[in-house]
């Protein structure tokens, strides 16, 4: 019997839409899971027949209560069960629960004079006459063979996988930056769109999932070596810590995109690019921005930062190779809000060598004023900026080559404020919020603060000041609903800041990205007051902020891994599965040691959604996560817990040193543990996966 877990980070999103493609996703994933089985069932089987040992059963799936599909070849039965969750292959005299040895004992007697026996040593001592076609009565190397060759079939077709993966070719991400994510070790170490990661620890050259995977199985609190390589060839050694604050470990880093727009969705709905969505062909390539060529991602980010308020002609060439283009303007995304600032928390992030850095501002300092405009309510009055302005004033300021005065209280305490004079730089790029925990970012200071859900001011005549909201509030919660009497969802998440207290800028950035007419929810608590209030409040179009995204989805940026040659795909074929296998070990020692989150495992619905997903972007792509869990199949049974082959093998190792098998009482209590051990973690998997299922993990 095999036992297989997955990792909930190889799982992807579906495209639900594609119906007939995800059907044959679902064939796909059943087919090449059910293969994996199969293939180590074999291998117990085949070697079990080539020892001499009678084979009842061979069983994909598991016959509860007797059900299955069945036909019986000779002396066996072959069949698939009805829980699809392994297989087993039943051999005369031998159990899964090595706790019955002396009943196995019992049952492979020899009652007949007409058959071949064999004597062995049962666990005291006592001798044995059993049937010679039992598995018992083969040597403790045949029985060794027996129980391994499930395992080394998974790490045969593992490599046969990978090989032919690459023989097909597999599109991977590279490792070049898209953005870096606010407050985040890449963020703080000024890595930028267009820099590449040339190497991590011992890897030269890595692809992005390659990355993913090293951040994920790092030592707790160690930090990683990586070398960046800029758009002007200069490399530059680094030692990035990564973020343990969310579920996975993270430098905070997204992967680059082309300038070639998504093949099945080119713009976000209620964007800029939506109003001009018919003129937007899938595969046509950004060429010029205002008159002006763009050749990477990082040129049309920065074309995006500069002109955020203007309104942005593309030049946009066809695909195929007529070299036919067409222009399309796209006008400026106006930010939504509904007119109310909150509170911003101290510095959480100081980039090295930005201009805050020379200034002298540290993590722990808080911000009180900007130009003498307050952040702050004071004495009942309002601030006098919002926070979630300072980025765009900071950036303009810069234009013009000015200072900027802040008002700063050292490690929050306003006792000892200050003000210092900072020269905000130049930016061309922007840094994102990805989670509900992000901080929102200056750029042009190079600072990351956190917003808090103390309301500092609400704009007299807003959306916020008509639903009664007001200064010294706190928000407890906000949700978004749809127009009323639409029944489309928002493509927004509702916040609860109890759970996530700087979620603001989620909330806020949420709001970008409304159809028109959705309003929003919010739960607050007055100050003096513990009841809680409900109000509802519809975002207005602020004429005078911008957000610099226009809503255009591009196309990731992605190379071919594929062999040119034989020799290159069998080299190939061997390190993918060499690190597959070595990344489960890798993450099965991090967790016993606590270094990841138990969260992360997958039990069947998450290796299914992961296969299916997986198939949906081709062959190769498929193959190489049958590697991955073939892999997984692998190290995880031969893991030495009983019941499981890695236990089987423990006890043989025992019985080949001792010359008798285990006592029965020491393996009993060994078993149960494992057994029980086995249980929990089963059911673990499966609450995650039915957790993810319903959005509760």
């Amino acid at each position: 019997m095999g036992l297989c877990l997955g990792s909930a980070s190889v799982s992807a999103s579906i495209d639900w839409a594609a119906y007939g493609d995800w059907t044959l996703a679902i064939l796909m994933a059943a087919a090449g899971l059910g293969f994996i089985i199969f293939v180590h069932e074999l291998g117990h089987f085949a070697v079990a027949k080539w020892c001499g040992v009678k084979c009842d059963k061979f069983m994909i799936g598991f016959d509860i209560g007797g059900w299955k599909l069945s036909r019986k070849w000779g002396e066996t039965v072959y069949g698939i069960g009805i829980l699809p969750l392994g297989g087993y292959v039943k051999m005369m005299g031998q159990d899964d629960d090595p706790r019955i040895t002396t009943e196995q004992l019992q049952q492979s007697k020899a009652t007949d004079d007409s058959i071949a026996t064999k004597e062995i040593t049962g666990p005291g001592g006592e001798k044995y006459l059993v049937d010679a076609r039992s598995y018992l009565a083969k040597t403790v190397p045949q029985r060794m063979a027996i129980i391994s060759a499930g395992v080394i079939m998974n790490i045969i077709f593992a490599f046969v996988f990978a090989v032919i993966a690459f023989m097909i070719g597999v599109p991977s991400m590279t490792c070049e930056v898209g953005a870096t994510v606010a407050g985040s070790p890449a963020w703080e170490n000024g890595l930028r769109p267009g820099d590449r990661i040339a190497k991590i620890g011992d890897i030269e050259d890595p692809w992005f999932n390659e990355l993913r995977e090293e951040v994920t199985l790092a030592q707790k609190g160690q930090p990683i070596d990586v070398i960046v390589e800029r758009a002007d060839g200069q490399r530059i050694d680094m030692k990035l810590t990564p973020d343990r604050s969310g579920q996975l470990p993270a430098i905070g880093i997204t992967n680059s995109s082309t300038l070639a727009l998504a093949e099945k969705k080119q713009f976000v709905p209620n964007s800029p690019a939506d109003k001009v969505g018919d003129q937007l062909t899938a595969g046509a390539t950004i060429v010029a921005v205002n008159g002006t060529p763009v050749d990477s991602y990082a040129e049309w980010k920065a074309m995006l930062v500069e002109n955020n308020s203007k309104p942005l002609t593309l030049t946009l060439e066809s695909p195929g190779e007529n070299g036919k283009t067409s222009e399309v303007t796209l006008p400026p995304n106006r930010r939504e809000s509904i007119g109310l600032a909150v509170a911003a928390g101290a510095i959480v992030g100081v980039e090295k060598e930005s201009p805050a850095a020379k200034a002298g501002l540290n993590v722990g300092d808080l911000l009180i004023a900007v130009d003498g405009k307050s952040l702050e309510a004071v004495e009942g009055r309002s601030a006098e900026m919002n926070p979630l302005d300072l980025a765009d004033y900071a950036r303009e300021r810069a234009i013009g080559g000015a200072t900027i005065e802040l008002t700063v209280a050292r490690d929050g305490d306003r006792d000892q404020s200050e003000t210092i004079s900072v020269t905000p730089r130049r930016v061309t790029w922007e840094e994102l919020n990805l989670s509900l925990d992000d901080p929102t970012s200056v750029p042009a200071l190079g600072i990351a603060i956190p917003l808090v859900t103390r309301v500092v001011a609400v704009e007299r005549g807003s959306p916020a000041d008509k639903a009664g909201i007001k200064v010294g509030d706190s928000l407890q919660s906000v949700s978004f609903k749809a127009p009323e009497g639409e029944q489309a969802s928002v493509p927004a998440q509702d916040v609860n800041f109890t759970d996530h207290p700087r979620g603001w800028a989620a909330a806020s950035e949420a709001m970008q990205d409304l159809p028109s007419g959705a309003s929003i929810d919010l739960v607050l608590v007055r100050s003096g007051s513990e009841t809680p209030i409900e109000v509802s409040a519809t975002p207005r179009t602020d004429d005078n902020a911008f957000v610099a995204e226009r809503g255009i989805i591009l196309a990731p940026l992605m190379k071919e891994k594929v062999g040119n040659t034989f020799g290159e795909q069998l080299s190939m074929g061997a390190y993918e599965t060499k690190r597959a296998l070595t990344s489960v070990y890798r993450f099965l020692l991090r967790l016993t040691g606590g270094d990841i989150s138990p969260k992360l495992l997958g039990g069947p619905l998450t290796i299914a959604q992961g296969a299916a997903a997986t198939a949906m972007r081709g062959w190769g792509d498929f193959l190489l996560f049958l590697t991955l869990i073939s892999a997984n199949l692998a190290v995880v049974n031969f893991l030495p817990i009983p019941v499981l082959d890695g236990g089987h093998m423990v006890f043989l190792l025992w019985e080949g040193l001792t010359g008798r098998p285990a006592n029965d009482k020491v393996v009993t209590g060994m078993s149960l543990l494992g057994l029980a051990l086995i249980l929990t973690l089963m059911i673990w998997v499966f609450g995650l996966d039915i957790g993810r299922l319903f959005g509760w993990v």
